[in-house]
């Protein structure tokens, strides 16, 4: 903490200390910014089930009007080009978020340092759903 005219400041670290500006997920125990972390966290998880839940069910409902529209060829072929779609969608989601959720709980709960990676999420892995 330092003070400039009467007004109190403290060194927080909001953002990582690597060139790029992502918010610091990896916290330690101690960190200030550890229940917002987690809370960003949770949130992220949880916006990932509900888009999956809700994938699955357009999934299902697609494989249902596929079988009743079968004797329409392109209809068939559109509703598999979607699967398909949906499918990458979510498996790309999975294949980024749950592994960064456990690599950020488990580096916050000190079972593992993550520090090295925080490139490798930042650069490779988090871009990777947003194509």
């Amino acid at each position: 903490m330092f003070s400039t005219d009467n007004v109190s400041y403290r060194k927080v670290h909001f953002y990582g200390n690597d060139g790029v500006c992502l918010f610091k997920y990896f916290v330690s125990p101690t960190d200030p910014q550890r229940i917002y972390s987690w809370l960003i966290l949770s949130i992220n998880f949880t916006c990932f089930i509900v888009i999956t839940v809700s994938y699955v069910f357009i999934n299902v409902a697609s494989l249902d009007q596929g079988k009743n529209l079968s004797h329409i060829q392109h209809i068939s072929k559109r509703n598999r080009r979607m699967q398909r779609k949906i499918s990458i969608i979510i498996a790309t989601d999975f294949c980024c978020w749950v592994p960064f959720v456990i690599i950020c709980m488990l580096h916050s709960l000190s079972i593992l340092d993550a520090t090295p990676w925080y490139g490798l999420f930042s650069i490779v892995i988090l871009p990777s759903t947003a194509s």
